[in-house]
C-alpha cells in the first residue's frame, strides 16, 4: 500500500504556489499592457479632457461608504472624464453612478501601482492605505498622500469614519456626507419579480471576518422571537445562511442575489439588523432604519465606520459592548433594540 510522505505534500504545495504566483505575475503584465493601451486610446478620444482616476478597488463596505468621493471629484473636475478603479467583484457598486464616466477593473494592487506610475492618468485620487500587497507580487504598494498624514492600518479607525479617512488619503478634504446607492430600474424589476413580502425585517448575520460576527445561536433565537412577536416577515441576506427556520414568513435569500439586488431588498426593509459589514453600509446608503451590532475589532474599540445619518444616530441603534468582541454582545440588548424600533413595549 502506497503511503504519502509529508515532504511530498510540502513539495506539491510549494510548486502549486509557485505555479499560481508566476502565472499571476505574467498575467499582471499582460493585463497592465492591455489596460494601458485601452486608457491611451480613451485619452486620444477625449479631445484634451483630463482623465481622472478614483481608486478604491475593495472592500464592499469601503466603496459604498466612499461614494461621496465621486461627487466631490466631479465638483472639482466638472469637465473631466472620471473613472473608478475597482475589482471585478464590486463593479456593480460604481457602474451606475451618474458622476462617473466609466470604470476600470483592477487585477491586483501591483498592477494599480504600475498604471499610476505610467502617467496615463492626469489626476489620481487614491484612497488605499500603504502596504496592502498582492499575495503573489513582490512590490510594496504605497500611497504617499496617506503616508504624509500618517494614516496607517494601525490607526485608521482612531481617526474617524471610512469616508472621513479615505477621502483624506486621496488628497481631498475630509468628507462627511451621506452615502448614496444608485440602483437601476432593471434591478428593481428583478426584485419585484421575486414577489417578496412587504415590510420585512432584513438580517445579515455573517461577515468576511469572524471578529465582526455574532453567534448563530443568538441569531436563531432572535429570529424565532421576532416571528412570534411581530407580524413582519424576515429575510436573511448574505452569502451563507446562519438561520434555520421552517416558518413560512422566513425567507432565505443567501447566495441568490447580486450586490445591487441585495441593496434593493435592504432599501425596501422596515428594519435592517446586521453586523458591521457591506450590507450595513447599504442600509445606511438606502436610508433604511437599522440596528447594527459592533464590537472590538483588533485594537479599535469605540470606532465608527459610517458617515451621514448613521453617524448622526438618525434612524439607527448601534450596539457596542466596548472592549469586547461582537460575539459577546448580550442578546437582550438586541431584543430590546428591536422592540424600540418596532414600537413594542418591553
Amino acid at each position: 500500500m502506497a503511503v504519502s510522505h509529508p515532504k511530498g505534500s510540502s513539495f506539491q504545495a510549494l510548486w502549486t504556489h509557485r505555479y499560481y504566483k508566476y502565472t499571476h505575475i505574467v498575467g499582471k503584465y499582460r493585463s497592465y499592457s492591455a489596460k494601458y493601451r485601452q486608457l491611451r486610446r480613451l485619452k486620444n478620444s477625449l479631445g484634451g479632457k483630463p482623465l481622472v482616476a478614483i481608486i478604491l478597488s475593495e472592500q464592499m463596505g469601503d466603496i459604498i461608504a466612499c461614494e461621496p468621493v465621486a461627487r466631490e471629484v466631479r465638483r472639482q473636475h466638472p469637465d473631466a472624464h472620471i473613472i473608478w478603479v475597482v475589482r471585478e467583484a464590486y463593479v456593480e457598486l460604481v457602474k451606475y453612478h451618474p458622476d462617473l464616466d466609466g470604470y476600470l477593473t483592477e487585477k491586483c494592487p501591483s498592477e494599480r501601482m504600475m498604471l499610476i506610475q505610467s502617467g496615463i492618468y492626469d489626476k489620481v485620487y487614491n484612497m488605499h492605505i500603504s502596504h496592502r500587497k498582492c499575495k503573489y507580487c513582490p512590490e510594496d504598494i504605497v500611497n504617499p498622500t496617506a503616508d504624509a498624514i500618517d494614516l496607517t492600518f494601525d490607526n485608521y479607525y482612531h481617526r474617524g469614519d471610512l469616508l472621513y479617512m479615505f477621502s483624506q488619503a486621496a488628497g481631498l478634504p475630509a468628507l462627511d456626507e451621506q452615502p448614496r446607492m444608485y440602483i437601476p430600474d432593471s434591478v428593481k424589476q428583478q426584485i419585484d419579480a421575486l414577489k417578496l413580502p412587504d415590510q420585512p425585517i432584513v438580517i445579515h448575520t455573517q461577515s468576511s471576518h469572524i471578529m465582526r460576527d455574532w453567534p448563530a445561536d443568538n441569531w436563531n433565537r432572535l429570529v424565532n422571537w421576532m416571528l412570534a412577536t411581530f407580524p413582519n416577515p424576515i429575510i436573511e441576506v448574505g452569502i451563507q445562511p446562519v438561520v434555520t427556520s421552517n416558518d413560512p414568513r422566513f425567507v432565505n435569500l443567501c447566495g441568490r442575489l447580486s450586490l445591487l439586488e441585495t441593496a434593493e431588498v435592504i432599501r425596501r426593509a422596515r428594519l435592517f439588523i446586521g453586523i458591521d459589514s457591506g450590507p450595513a453600509h447599504m442600509a445606511n446608503a438606502g436610508n433604511t432604519e437599522g440596528i447594527l451590532l459592533l464590537g472590538k475589532l483588533f485594537d479599535f474599540v469605540d470606532y465608527m465606520p459610517y458617515s451621514g445619518r448613521y453617524k448622526r444616530g438618525e434612524g439607527v441603534t448601534i450596539l457596542n459592548n466596548f472592549d469586547q468582541p461582537c460575539a459577546t454582545l448580550p442578546y437582550d440588548w438586541v431584543e430590546n433594540a428591536v422592540r424600540k424600533h418596532l414600537d413594542q413595549p418591553e
